[in-house]
């Protein structure tokens, strides 16, 4: 079974890094991709703007190995706008056992700040899982940061795929929530 993500065009996807890849490096990488987006917005950009994305997308593109992430893709709509950054994870039914997905999603996740949202989910495909939104201390040296958390856990029979996001501005996950959900859309299995 093989699972893909088909992300909208508003979507980037992070390669792989390393020997025998496309892009030794991520901030090989960055850099291409930033001169890409200037051109494809049509914009001219300040040096040091250029170059505040392209240090964000290196940040970005580094750490999904770091992360333990097996895939990660970044929502970018136009040029100044707030990078988003959503992990993908995929679990095998052996680490999980039967557990639902709304808790491999994080609905039982300690030190939260209230109940999570829990939302079922069906993508297009026919894939089903639960989307769990919490809020949480920032950190144990942020406790008063607040931080939201957002994941999709889909069954795709012999584990799961989880989506998942995070961010401090509470405001602007709501505007964000529609293109998150697109992404989870986007997921599909295949038998090989």
């Amino acid at each position: 079974m093989s699972v893909h993500v088909t992300y909208p065009p508003d979507w980037i996807g992070v390669p792989p890094f390393g020997d025998g890849q496309v892009f030794a490096t991520p901030g090989e990488w960055a850099a291409m991709l930033a001169d890409e987006l200037v051109a494809e917005f049509g914009v001219t950009p300040a040096p040091e703007a250029r170059q505040a994305l392209v240090n964000a997308l290196t940040i970005m593109g580094s750490g999904t190995q770091e992360r333990g992430a097996s895939a990660s893709y970044i929502h970018y709509p136009a040029w100044g706008a707030t990078l988003e950054l959503v992990d993908v994870v995929l679990l095998d039914r052996s680490v999980v056992g039967d557990a639902p997905a709304h808790e491999v999603a994080g609905s039982t996740e300690p030190d939260l700040l209230r109940a999570p949202t829990i939302t079922d989910v069906v993508t297009p495909s026919g894939l089903s899982g639960s989307l769990v939104i919490r809020h949480a201390p920032m950190d144990d040296e942020a406790v008063h940061v607040v931080s939201l958390r957002a994941s999709c856990a889909l069954d795709v029979g012999d584990g799961f795929v989880v989506l998942g996001t995070a961010t401090t501005d509470l405001a602007a996950f709501e505007a964000f929530r529609p293109h998150f959900l697109a992404l989870i859309d986007g997921v599909t299995v295949s038998a090989e």
